[in-house]
């Protein structure tokens, strides 16, 4: 693996929405039930989805994947990953979609555990360019 290249995408789109599809999804607040992470470059995109037990990684050419989303009622921010990922394993933290897009952006951030207080998380603190919703 010494010659493995480390690649980055230059723009990252987190998405949020879903549906109420388990018991849990009553606590959370109505268009934030669940979370993925668009990355993107060039023509290319990659869908990173992490979905109860399993992650599904697509790649997508010469779409345009953000209207699909956005027709679809998803709320998409494009966000600022970290140059320097997260170090922190956060052991007793469940695996859920939010924990995926918190790695991948290196949010460090234990604190956070629904859809909703990652969106505002983004927000405040600026991680986001502008909201792909309002284009």
């Amino acid at each position: 693996m010494q010659d493995a290249k480390v690649y980055r995408f230059s723009d990252y789109y987190v998405c949020f929405g879903g549906n109420k599809t388990q018991w849990w999804t009553k606590f959370l607040k109505k268009g934030f039930y669940h979370c993925f992470l668009l990355a993107h470059e060039k023509d290319s995109w990659l869908l990173i989805d992490h979905v109860m037990g399993y992650t599904d990684v697509i790649y997508l050419e010469n779409t345009d994947i953000l209207k699909t989303i956005r027709d679809k009622g998803y709320t998409v921010v494009k966000a600022e990953a970290n140059q320097n990922p997260c170090a922190k394993c956060h052991i007793f933290r469940p695996f859920t979609c939010v924990e995926t897009v918190k790695h991948i952006l290196g949010i460090e951030n234990q604190w956070i555990f629904t859809p909703h207080q990652l969106y505002k998380y983004i927000v405040m603190h600026q991680l986001y360019k502008y909201n792909a919703k309002e284009k």
